[in-house]
């Protein structure tokens, strides 16, 4: 009898424990309930090491992404596979500009949704005992990945300076502290190479024979799959919301973004502040471009054209950046 009523008891209480975890009264603690059941994995795929990724680390750092109920992992990957890690679901989204752009221009399910800038500040580093352009004839350009942001623009100013970029060898090295290491090692002739390192290759001895760039290209943005844009919309909107936030705070606080850059990126404050005031001070207010810029730029890096609507789609951003202004 008295193990009945014990049984009984059991029977109950497990009963009443089954009740408070559907109407979910268990006790965990609210918030962790919370995030543990909205929390949107989110991969994306940056280039280099550089300035150019400032703006996911700094919202990483400063709880952006959390903030929009985003679990984001940012990863190194080479520029050349981005357009097919996004289209296979491997990450959300890509950063690097003109190698995933041009795969949508080739018929990848894929439109750009954001920029984070417009124009690249490149400069074409030399081994010190080239003194003009005309000396680079036959010599080797190291580039990141072939007819990439950094080779179009080198090939744009040296050309605009009367060299003939044809005469000129392209050699894929890969990112930026790379490609500085290959012209120190006497490897390539010459790089294109963004802040911080056209500073920190200034400082070794070795000039810059030419840059910035008058016209240049976007050196990042974020491009992702029609996929996700069809099937979770929300996610898409919400990242570029945190990168919108990331990107003010960027700009309104220089002191501040200088000291997270050396800790993303070591390296002197001197250096740090190049970056700063070159490239990161140059990020877009908004995340959008025209289609005029947008057309511009597919005349430049694209084999082919397709229609805008098929490679560009600013809506979200230009709705998270409503939902901003609004506070929301």
């Amino acid at each position: 009898m008295t193990e009945a009523r014990e049984m009984d008891k059991k029977g109950r209480a497990t009963s009443f424990l089954l009740i408070l975890a559907v109407l979910g009264l268990w006790f965990v603690p609210s918030g962790q309930a919370w995030s543990a059941e909205q929390a949107q994995r989110v991969r994306i795929a940056y280039a280099s090491r550089s300035s150019s990724a400032m703006p996911l680390y700094m919202a990483l750092q400063k709880g952006y992404f959390k903030a929009e109920g985003l679990e984001v992992e940012i990863i190194q990957m080479n520029p050349r596979l981005g357009a097919t890690a996004v289209v296979n679901g491997d990450v959300s989204f890509a950063t690097p500009f003109t190698s995933t752009f041009r795969g949508i221009l080739q018929g990848f399910p894929m439109k750009l949704v954001f920029i984070h800038l417009k124009k690249g500040p490149y400069f074409v580093m030399v081994r010190p005992e080239i003194k003009e352009v005309q000396q680079l004839k036959g010599k080797k350009l190291g580039v990141a990945t072939i007819k990439g942001t950094d080779q179009l623009v080198a090939e744009e100013m040296l050309q605009a300076k009367g060299f003939n970029p044809n005469q000129l060898q392209a050699v894929a090295i890969g990112d930026g502290p790379v490609r500085m290491q290959a012209l120190v090692s006497g490897a390539v002739d010459a790089v294109c190479v963004a802040p911080p390192h056209d500073l920190m290759l200034r400082k070794m001895g070795y000039p810059a024979l030419a840059g910035p760039p008058e016209i240049g290209l976007p050196s990042a943005g974020m491009l992702t799959s029609d996929r996700l844009i069809k099937e979770n919309p929300q996610v898409v909107r919400r990242t570029l919301k945190a990168l919108l936030r990331s990107h003010q705070y960027i700009l309104e606080n220089r002191q501040d973004t200088i000291q997270t850059l050396i800790k993303w990126l070591p390296q002197p404050l001197d250096i740090a502040e190049h970056s700063y005031d070159n490239e990161l001070k140059t990020l877009s207010r908004d995340g959008t471009m025209t289609d005029a810029e947008i057309d511009a730029i597919i005349a430049r890096v694209g084999e082919k054209k397709r229609p805008l609507d098929e490679v560009r789609d600013f809506s979200f951003a230009r709705q998270a950046m409503k939902e901003l202004a609004t506070g929301r």
